[in-house]
């Protein structure tokens, strides 16, 4: 697989699996339902890994871009905010880690707004700003 194919399959999972997971932990706040709580847990931890992927893979395609004296000054943004928001899931990954086996909540209040607040940078930093770069 190519490069840039390889970070766009893990971006584009890593971009929806979150929402899912933000979907499903909404879910489990409003139905209070065991199950809801333990399949969300899982898809936010599925989620942050895949991002992480994601990030290690865009890493290897922004070395590759340099190598080939491509240009990325369009990528800038998209560099910085994805660095940032893999950096926010490894801390998101090790919370809801945590609270898969303890009921914390206090830590849960702090966890979902950043949760919520980091898929929507994500959603953000993946769809609009790369849809403004290719128009796609």
């Amino acid at each position: 697989m190519e490069i840039d194919l390889f970070h766009a399959f893990f971006g584009r999972f890593g971009v929806l699996i979150p929402v899912l997971g933000l979907f499903f932990e909404l879910g489990a706040i409003f139905t209070q339902k065991d199950l809801i709580a333990k399949i969300s847990g899982i898809l936010v931890i599925l989620g942050s890994i895949l991002v992480i992927f994601a990030f290690l893979s865009g890493v290897l395609e922004l070395k590759y871009l340099i190598s080939t004296n491509e240009n990325i000054s369009i990528f800038k943004i998209h560099i910085i905010s994805g660095t940032v928001i893999a950096l926010i899931f490894l801390f998101i990954l090790s919370v809801r880690g945590y609270l898969f086996f303890k009921n914390n909540e206090k830590l849960v209040v702090v966890y979902m707004v950043v949760y919520t607040l980091t898929v929507m940078l994500n959603l953000f930093s993946n769809e609009i700003i790369l849809h403004k770069m290719y128009g796609s």
